[in-house]
C-alpha cells in the first residue's frame, strides 16, 4: 500500500498500529523479566560457587591445621618427656659430682675436724675463750695477710670513727656541738685502746705460745680448705662424666630425640600427601555436594539466555514492523499510544475520516 492510500487508510489502521505497539511493550516486559531473571540466576551462581569455594577452603585449611596439631600434641609431649630426663639427668650428674667431691676431700675434712678438736682442746687446757679461736681475734691481734689486714683497719675506722659519728648523730639536737664530738670520738678511742689492752694481757702475752699454736693449727686448715676448693673446681671443670652412671640418661633422651624427629618427619609426610591427595578429594567432596544444585542453576541459565535471545529477536522484528508500516508514514514521535489512541479518538468522533485528517488534527492540537 502506497503512503497516500496509506495515510487515507480508516480507523482500523491506526487501531492495528496501537496493536503492534501493544505487542511491542509486552515483548519488552518479557524481556527485562528475562534479563532481571538472569541477573538473579547469576547472583545464585556466584553466592554457590563462593560457598562451595568457602567450604572448601575452610575445610582443607581445618583438617590441614587438625593434622599438624594432632602431630604437634605428640611431639611436645616428647619434648616434655627430653626436657624431664634431661633435668634427672642433671641432678643425677649434680649428686654425682657431689659424692666426688665429698668423697676425694673426705681425709682432708676429717682432718680439719680433728685439728678443730685439737684447737678446742688447747684453748679449754689453758683456759682462753673461744675468741681466741676466731678470725676476728687474729686480724686485731695477730694479722697476718691482706684480708686480716683489711679487717683490722676496718674494726678500727667502726670502732673509732663510725660509732661516734652515729652517737652523735642520735643525740638530741642541742647537744650535736664540735666540742660533744671529740669527747665522744676521745672516750671511744679510749675504750678501744684500753679494751684492746686488756684483751693482749690476757690471752697474747699470757699465753702467746699457745695463741701461735693455735695460729699454726688455724693455718693448717686454711691450707686444707684451700686443697678442698682446689680438689672441688677440678672436678667442676672436668668434662669427663664417665663416673656418674648416666648412660641410662643418655639413652633415653636419644630416643626420645630419635622419636621426636620420627614425628616430624611423619607430620612432613602426612602434609605433603594432605597437600597432594587428601586436600583435592575434599575438594571434589564438596563440589560434588554443590554440583547438583550449580547445574540446576546453569540449566536455567541457559533457558533464560535462549529465551532473552528470542524475545531480543522479537524486539527487532516488531521494531522493523513498526518502522516500515507505521513509523514511516505517522512519524515516529506519532507513532506512541497516547497519540494514536487521541488520533482513533478523532476518527470515532467523525472530527476526521482519514487517517491523514487525524494526524493534521491532532498536530493542530498538540
Amino acid at each position: 500500500m502506497e503512503n497516500g492510500n496509506l495515510l487515507a487508510s480508516n480507523v482500523e489502521y491506526l487501531k492495528d498500529a496501537l496493536s503492534v505497539l501493544g505487542e511491542l511493550n509486552r515483548a519488552k516486559g518479557d524481556r527485562e523479566q528475562l534479563q532481571d531473571s538472569i541477573k538473579e540466576l547469576e547472583r545464585d551462581i556466584e553466592g554457590e560457587e563462593k560457598a562451595c569455594r568457602d567450604e572448601s577452603d575452610l575445610t582443607v585449611k581445618k583438617r590441614k591445621e587438625e593434622i599438624a596439631a594432632s602431630f604437634d600434641r605428640e611431639i611436645r609431649k616428647d619434648q616434655e618427656q627430653v626436657r624431664r630426663v634431661r633435668q634427672d639427668r642433671e641432678k643425677a650428674k649434680d649428686k654425682g659430682i657431689a659424692g666426688r667431691i665429698e668423697m676425694e676431700t673426705a681425709d682432708l675434712k676429717e682432718e680439719n675436724r680433728k685439728t678443730q678438736d685439737e684447737i678446742y682442746g688447747v684453748l679449754k687446757e689453758n683456759h682462753l675463750p673461744k675468741l681466741c679461736n676466731s678470725r676476728l681475734y687474729y686480724s686485731l691481734f695477730s694479722p697476718k695477710g691482706v684480708l686480716e689486714y683489711f679487717i683490722f683497719a676496718l674494726s678500727y675506722l667502726v670502732l673509732t670513727l663510725a660509732l661516734p659519728l652515729l652517737i652523735f648523730y642520735l643525740m638530741p639536737e642541742p647537744a650535736r656541738v664540735p666540742l660533744t664530738m671529740l669527747a665522744i670520738c676521745f672516750l671511744c678511742n679510749l675504750v678501744f685502746f684500753f679494751g684492746y689492752q686488756i684483751v693482749v694481757r690476757k690471752t697474747k702475752m699470757l699465753r702467746w705460745q699457745v695463741i701461735r699454736q693455735v695460729r699454726a693449727l688455724r693455718d693448717r686448715i686454711s691450707a686444707n680448705n684451700r686443697k678442698i676448693r682446689a680438689i672441688k673446681n677440678v672436678i667442676l671443670k672436668d668434662k669427663n662424666e664417665q663416673g656418674y652412671n648416666l648412660e641410662k640418661f643418655d639413652e633415653a633422651i636419644q630416643e626420645l630425640e630419635a622419636e621426636v624427629k620420627r614425628s616430624m618427619d611423619e607430620k612432613q609426610d602426612a602434609l605433603v600427601v594432605f597437600e597432594e591427595t587428601t586436600k583435592y578429594m575434599l575438594m571434589e567432596e564438596i563440589e560434588g555436594r554443590y554440583q547438583q544444585k550449580l547445574t540446576a542453576l546453569r540449566v536455567k541459565q541457559e533457558e533464560a539466555n535462549k529465551s532473552l535471545k528470542e524475545a531480543d529477536s522479537l524486539v527487532k522484528d516488531i521494531n522493523k514492523h513498526i518502522t516500515a508500516n507505521y513509523e514511516a508514514f505517522l512519524g515516529k514521535d506519532y507513532v506512541t499510544e497516547r497519540a494514536l489512541s487521541d488520533m482513533i479518538v478523532l476518527m470515532e468522533e467523525n472530527r476526521a475520516s482519514t487517517v491523514a485528517e487525524a494526524l493534521a488534527l491532532y498536530k493542530a492540537e498538540h
